[in-house]
């Protein structure tokens, strides 16, 4: 039970402070990938990193806030790995296959990280959907819109087209990550690529939305 009363947290600014809170996040997440997100407080990454508990709560307000926090960090370690992958595609690349690409880089790169899966799980229970506008400004802003401005430069100007397509192929990916069944990952995977490759020829082919 943590013991101390939270503070109202601050974003760090000095280059010791932005440590401090990169490596609370680091224990969080090896903690979950270890142990699941059940077993994060803060009084146990207290005792993991050797930051005092009103330490941590200079930089979060609770334990929700700590998972929070890691979760979103992983995400942004993804779209990093995606927009890299985006800027690395050949300049005569076809629109499916690039989709196809991004989309399997964004796949391993979640499965890649251990803790990302717990994370999820803790973020959807924390987060209501209506909530989740950070992450999500994020994959638009660094992978789909860019995507769209390279093969489809009509279609990344309708913000409305933009946030469904994240809204709905986020949906089926987090689905994806959270299905331990191979027969069932692999009907998910399948499923998803045939929604990026509809999502795609849509966007080409139908009139604007809006």
């Amino acid at each position: 039970m943590d013991a101390v009363e939270p503070r109202k947290p601050r974003a760090p600014r000095q280059k010791r402070a932005k440590k401090t809170r990169a490596r609370l996040l680091e224990a969080v997440e090896t903690l979950v990938a270890a142990e699941g997100a059940d077993a994060v407080t803060t009084t146990r990454i207290a005792a993991e990193t050797g930051v005092a508990v009103g330490t941590i709560y200079r930089y979060f307000t609770d334990r929700d806030a700590l998972l929070l926090a890691a979760y979103d960090a992983t995400v942004g370690r993804i779209v990093e790995t995606c927009h890299d992958a985006l800027e690395k595609l050949p300049v005569d690349a076809r629109m499916d296959e690039a989709a196809g690409h991004l989309l399997g880089v964004y796949l391993s790169s979640a499965e890649a990280i251990p803790a990302h899966s717990g994370l999820l799980v803790a973020m959807r229970r924390l987060r209501p959907i209506e909530a989740e506008g950070a992450g999500e400004d994020r994959i638009i802003a660094e992978i789909v819109a860019p995507f769209f401005a390279r093969f489809a430069p009509a279609a990344s100007s309708e913000p409305l087209r933009l946030h469904l397509m994240s809204t709905l192929l986020g949906t089926m990916v987090d689905l994806y990550l959270l299905t331990a069944e191979p027969a069932g990952r692999a009907l998910l995977r399948a499923e998803i690529e045939a929604h990026v490759l509809l999502m795609v020829d849509r966007a080409i082919n139908e009139p604007r939305m809006g």
